[in-house]
């Protein structure tokens, strides 16, 4: 009996090992599909429950602090993908941290992405570099 309980239990921890690593691995690949942009600045928050859903966000502005790409990943498994957030795009960046159109996970992950952008935007006199 235990014993049968003993490998459930590490199969289901196995399969989840995976699944995680299949997430990071596309977390990556979108970090690096920003990253090879020629110009601009890449802003990543999050906001994160200790239970329930958490939200992931990636911002990429130009270098007048509009919006070029965002993506959106929100859920509580390891099944949750980024989502293209196209309303996003265009607008101003110090606009797009209170939209009505974000749920209250989406705008604390957004704030976080948008104060990354600023930071790197201060210190474009010094050196423009890319964060992730």
């Amino acid at each position: 009996m235990w014993g049968t309980f003993i490998l459930i239990f590490a199969f289901v921890w196995g399969v989840q090992f995976l699944m995680t690593q299949l997430q990071v691995k596309h977390y990556r690949s979108n970090i690096k599909s920003f990253t090879n942009r020629k110009s601009g600045f890449l802003g990543t928050g999050y906001f994160k429950k200790r239970f329930g859903t958490g939200a992931l966000v990636l911002l990429v502005s130009d270098e007048n602090l509009q919006v070029v790409e965002a993506k959106i990943m929100k859920g509580i498994t390891v099944f949750a993908r980024f989502k293209d957030r196209k309303e996003l795009i265009g607008k101003d960046l110090f606009e797009v941290e209170n939209m009505e159109i974000l749920d209250a996970k989406e705008k604390n992950a957004v704030q976080g992405a948008v104060k990354m952008i600023e930071k790197e935007f201060e210190k474009k006199g010094e050196k423009a570099a890319w964060i992730s």
